[in-house]
């Protein structure tokens, strides 16, 4: 298996740890270097006499280090990893140490053990106190979305303030909203927050940064109050709505699925997952990853949504262009595209990966179509195009361009460097680009090279 920086680096989610791994990864830092199929390992000089023992058990993968620090990986797993990925030649296949041979057996017997725990039956006497034996949730939360009448009375007033404050709003026009401050979404959001309605209190704070964002950000901003709107109707309608109407609008709204409820009322998608890209964002003191996979017998697109909180690891390791076995369970809804795992085995990583099957841009804007039609809150919209070329218009934006159809789509890019990137990997060829479309732009997250 060969690894490359960049799964490196998405495993390594704190900047500082990364950064000084990147120090690390220097051959004279190293000595004792060694791996095999499923592990590497090797000495780090520190301050002290003693080096510092680190390893990598590859079949996951996990670290172990004799350094104090509580981060995993910490800075001299994150330097073996990247040196591994940079410079393998450094590492000589050889046998592991005894250190090494201890540690990856406690591994496998730990795993060993959770298998069959998970395989085991459940016995007759616990199987009466088992979540599927439950009584089922009322009728107005839906499967898994259990509401207290208390907060489901809460909620009900919030909404209502919220529709009558959307329809004064209309009534005297969104032409001097530019010049309010931000404090005047922000009031109504908190209102709402203080109601029980996070998810619409997130959109109400969304709309405040449109503001001359773009050109043309009046128009967006009707669009997004007028999804508000009906949002906010739809909840108060919900009672009338189709099952998988209603639970997606419980959701949008900010009422979340247990995740043991989902496990034990919702079938699992089993498949060998490849992942196509991940973003990996800051909310306050949380880390965010959005990382997408589809599966390669179901063709089916499925999004983890994951959080960490300071410098934490994520719970599931999961890098770009990898190969996962496992079962995934996904969320209820219009259009079911998060899911959480049930169990996920990493099956191989390399450097010449295969592209998934692509669209055109055609095919991208009407698949968009339909999905939209179905589901009105739609944000992100997952596509791998294929037989697309980068490149950068006079105004320095970038669009990806398709010779058959003469069609060119806006790109949404994190920095500049990311449409060069892009170019320098296609060398003015054709490539496959997967990522995110929001209906105005495409967010790439992945490629791949067919040369």
């Amino acid at each position: 298996m060969a690894w490359t920086e960049e799964q490196v680096r998405a495993l390594v989610t704190d900047a500082g740890t990364l950064k000084r791994g990147q120090e690390l990864a220097s051959p004279s830092k190293w000595s004792n270097l060694g791996q095999t199929d499923t592990a590497a390992w090797g000495h780090c000089a520190g301050s002290g006499s003693r080096p510092y023992l680190t390893a990598i058990d590859l079949s996951e993968p996990a670290f172990k280090c004799s350094c104090p620090s509580r981060v995993f990986p910490c800075k001299h797993g994150a330097g073996l990893f990247l040196l591994l990925a940079g410079q393998p030649e450094l590492l000589p296949t050889a046998a592991p140490p005894d250190w090494l041979a201890d540690w990856l057996g406690k591994r496998q017997q730990s795993q060993e053990k959770k298998t069959s725990k998970a395989a085991a039956p459940v016995p007759a006497e616990e199987a009466e106190d088992t979540p599927t034996t439950r009584p089922t949730a009322p009728a107005d939360a839906g499967p898994g979305l259990e509401v207290a009448p208390a907060r489901l009375a809460r909620m009900e007033q919030g909404a209502a303030d919220l529709e009558l404050w959307l329809i004064d709003l209309m009534r005297s026009g969104i032409a001097a909203l530019d010049q309010q401050p931000r404090s005047f979404w922000e009031s109504q959001a908190a209102r709402l927050v203080d109601n029980q309605l996070p998810g619409l209190a997130g959109t109400l704070r969304e709309l405040a940064t449109l503001r001359h964002s773009h050109a043309d950000w009046p128009a967006r901003l009707l669009g997004r109050l007028g999804e508000l709107y009906w949002l906010t109707r739809a909840f108060r309608n919900r009672h009338h709505l189709p099952a998988d109407t209603h639970q997606e609008v419980l959701q949008q709204v900010g009422i979340t699925i247990k995740k043991e409820e989902l496990l034990t009322q919702a079938p699992a998608i089993t498949d060998e997952w490849q992942v196509l890209g991940l973003r990996i964002t800051e909310e306050e003191r949380l880390t965010v990853r959005r990382c997408w996979l589809r599966g390669l017998g179901t063709g089916r697109y499925a999004l983890l949504l994951e959080y960490a909180f300071g410098s934490q690891p994520f719970a599931t390791h999961l890098v770009p262009n990898a190969y996962y076995e496992g079962r995934l369970v996904f969320y209820p809804g219009l259009l079911p595209l998060r899911a959480t795992p049930l169990e996920l085995k990493f099956t191989g990583s390399g450097k010449a990966h295969a592209a998934p099957p692509g669209l055109s841009p055609t095919q991208l804007l009407q698949g968009y179509a339909e999905a939209l039609a179905r589901h009105p809150w739609l944000r992100e919209w997952p596509a791998t195009l294929a037989e697309v070329v980068p490149a950068r218009l006079p105004d320095d934006s970038w669009v990806l361009t398709h010779g058959p159809e003469n069609l060119a789509l806006p790109l949404r890019l994190s920095s500049a460097d990311e449409g060069w990137q892009l170019l320098a990997l296609s060398g003015g060829h054709p490539l496959s680009v997967f990522g995110e479309w929001d209906g105005q732009a495409l967010r790439p997250l992945g490629s791949w090279s067919y040369l």
